[in-house]
């Protein structure tokens, strides 16, 4: 992309990311074994979708086709109320995959940074008030991914030192 890109522009390139991110997000879940995991990936994909119809709303409204857009953006916490049952019930099934799935956080770990940068520039660079405030809706959704991310491979890696953190120091094994 352009250094001097048009709002137009990086509503194209926006989409391109977040249907890329989806395909990423599906292929992940496919991928890998790890019931948490696999639930979590299904559950992004799923936002990167929304992003799409959200970011397609921007470009109707750019060409002076569409209303307002009011982004209904879930909170983290929403986000962690959506597997909150499955890190409760976390145990692996049988099945075959072949991604590790520290290995699958850690890229989608990487693509979520990338994309936060992206749209946190977006932001300062738009030049309507509709694009900045998009681009910074989905800049804040992004860094609340990461951060579901970043604590999910900690309970998948270090799930002693991710009770601690959270107060819920388990003794002998319970």
């Amino acid at each position: 992309m352009p250094d001097q890109a048009t709002d137009r522009e990086r509503v194209e390139f926006a989409l391109k990311t977040e249907s890329d991110g989806n395909s990423f997000y599906e292929q992940a879940a496919a991928r890998t074994s790890h019931k948490l995991a696999r639930a979590a990936f299904e559950i992004l994909a799923k936002e990167e979708v929304r992003h799409v119809g959200l970011i397609e709303a921007l470009g109707k409204q750019l060409d002076g086709e569409g209303g307002p857009i009011e982004p209904d953006s879930p909170t983290l916490k929403n986000l962690q109320f959506s597997i909150k049952t499955i890190y409760e019930g976390a145990i692996d099934e049988e099945r075959e995959g072949d991604v590790e799935p520290a290995d699958a956080y850690r890229q989608a770990i990487e693509l979520e940074k990338r994309i936060s940068a992206l749209y946190y520039r977006y932001a300062a660079e738009s030049e309507s008030e509709a694009s900045k405030r998009l681009f910074d809706v989905l800049y804040r959704e992004e860094q609340d991914h990461l951060t579901l991310l970043e604590d999910m491979l900690a309970y998948l890696t270090k799930p002693d030192d991710w009770f601690i953190d959270r107060d819920m120091v388990m003794l002998d094994g319970g």
